[in-house]
């Protein structure tokens, strides 16, 4: 890189010149990608998304559910959503398991013919806490396992995901499953 200075004489930057120019440009977009990154992971939209569920049983007939999607893990958990989590119904039967680790359930005929996010509300404000052994066994950014109340019986169910901030409501897509 050449520069001129006074008259016809010509300095030349030397090659750590060029090296130091170099890596503060680096730095200075590295810096921006992360800036414009961190910018685009905040929001109050979450996305839910299921692809898959499995259900087993044991022996003793205790039933464990297991489902695989795609949601804000990371947004759920926190703050702005402070009602957020997994619903499994079957018939007008359901059990709702919060990110916190509680678990409800009940009876409402709401639930009978799917969960409309208009509703979302209304459903969190049923149920009594549920029976052992129903319980939140595992929660991850991309998969949920639950353990069903007694009650459950061995014939199709639905799963879905949800959250609720401030008034509005988010429900993901429901998978049908066969519990076993």
């Amino acid at each position: 890189m050449e520069r001129r200075l006074r008259g016809d004489r010509r300095v030349t930057l030397g090659g750590a010149w060029k090296r130091r120019f170099a890596v503060v440009g680096a730095l200075a977009f590295s810096i921006l990608g992360i800036v414009s990154r961190a910018s685009y992971a905040a929001g109050t939209s979450p996305t839910l998304a299921l692809v898959a569920a499995d259900a087993f049983a044991s022996e003793e007939r205790v039933r464990l559910v297991t489902v695989a999607g795609a949601s804000n893990f990371d947004d759920l958990v926190q703050a702005p959503f402070p009602a957020a989590g997994l619903l499994v119904t079957q018939g007008t039967r359901f059990a709702r398991y919060d990110v916190d680790g509680s678990v409800r359930e009940g009876d409402a005929q709401l639930v009978a013919d799917g969960i409309d996010p208009a509703e979302l509300a209304t459903l969190l404000s049923l149920g009594t806490l549920a029976a052992p052994p129903a319980r939140l066994a595992r929660i991850a950014a991309s998969e949920v396992s639950v353990v069903l109340p007694p009650g459950f019986e061995p014939r199709e169910a639905s799963v879905v995901l949800f959250a609720l901030h401030e008034d509005e409501a988010f429900v993901s897509n429901a998978i049908v499953l066969v519990l076993p």
